[in-house]
């Protein structure tokens, strides 16, 4: 299946990503943005939805989840078109120089440039092995803990034999009616001594050595779980939401076969954010030059640059940048 032509498609719908959408807007360039999981955000969401951030210019500090809602705000000023769930496998450059870039379910988007804004791979959560637990996903079950309050008044098990599944029992503990932290080893991995004492201060009710075996509800609601301890048999215990954190797998970007230029799985790129590849530019976590830092405000500044470098690809005879002041004015 063939989607129609743009001016450029990005890859990527991390923060570096939805920016570079929203300038590729301000430049009149038709854009097309895959992200190949079901949100937006990137890592960002992924690993510090609930975390303050303060290295972002001219906001003194946003929690993770609070910057992609404006990301994504914000890129969605000039009505990019936006895919979910295509991890892209190939792309190719006709002679007439038109990249078509092909997703894993062999849907294909064609673009006259490309940039990259993929970070260096896709990390997948290692998930639970309960039979019904896709049910869930939708709804009660998750793997982050962004948007906390959606959790407020509720009972909820963190699932983890992480230090990160201590840190989100701990974030949970005051605004959730009831917290309890389940662990299948005898220790969480990575905590601190500092992060395991303030867990046994917590009200948090923790269960070592302890498996999650069955899930219970109705219409992706959670309503109860069955868990088995050692010791101590089965238990049963009402909840209403489920997270879990077991780490990550790794799922690098396939840049070799795209044809593009590495450096330890970094796509190498010069002054303009081009890559060996006439055509297609990179921006964000993926790119590695001298000096290269990997900054949120790193990446605004990248996805600039890689549009402008577009923008002189494809009309030669176009201004170098353009001014929010000037296009906004009205």
């Amino acid at each position: 299946m063939e989607e129609n032509e743009n001016d450029v498609i990005i890859i990527g719908g991390g923060i570096t990503g939805l920016f570079t959408a929203f300038y590729c807007g301000m430049r009149d360039l038709s854009t097309t943005l895959i992200e190949s999981g079901p949100q937006l955000g990137g890592k960002v969401l992924q690993f510090l939805p609930e975390k303050l951030i303060y290295d972002v210019g001219g906001i003194p500090q946003i929690t993770g989840d609070g910057l992609v809602d404006q990301m994504k705000q914000q890129a969605s000023m000039h009505h990019p078109t936006i895919v979910n769930n295509q991890w892209v496998d190939m792309i190719t450059k006709d002679a007439e120089g038109i990249f078509s870039v092909v997703s894993k379910d062999g849907t294909t988007h064609q673009a006259r440039a490309v940039i990259v804004a993929t970070g260096t791979g896709k990390f997948d959560p290692v998930k639970l092995a309960i039979d019904n637990i896709a049910s869930y996903e939708q709804n009660s079950f998750h793997y982050t803990i962004s948007n906390p309050q959606q959790f407020a008044g509720k009972h909820v098990i963190v699932a983890s034999n992480n230090r990160v599944g201590v840190d989100w029992a701990l974030t949970l503990e005051s605004i959730a009616a009831k917290v309890y932290l389940i662990n299948n080893k005898g220790k969480f991995q990575h905590a601190a001594d500092e992060e395991l004492a303030r867990l046994n201060s917590s009200s948090v009710d923790v269960k070592l050595n302890s498996s999650i075996e069955q899930l219970h509800g109705e219409n992706g609601w959670l309503e109860q779980v069955t868990i088995q301890s050692d010791g101590k048999g089965e238990q049963h215990i009402a909840v209403d939401h489920l997270l879990t954190y077991n780490g990550l797998k790794m799922n690098p970007v396939p840049f070799d076969s795209w044809g593009l230029e590495t450096d330890n799985n970094r796509v190498v790129v010069d002054g303009h954010m081009a890559t060996n590849v006439d055509g297609i530019f990179a921006a964000g976590d993926a790119v590695v030059y001298p000096a290269k830092t990997m900054l949120i405000a790193s990446g605004y500044t990248e996805g600039l640059t890689a549009v402008n470098s577009v923008k002189k690809y494809l009309e030669p005879k176009a201004p170098a940048q353009v001014y929010s002041t000037v296009i906004y004015r009205k």
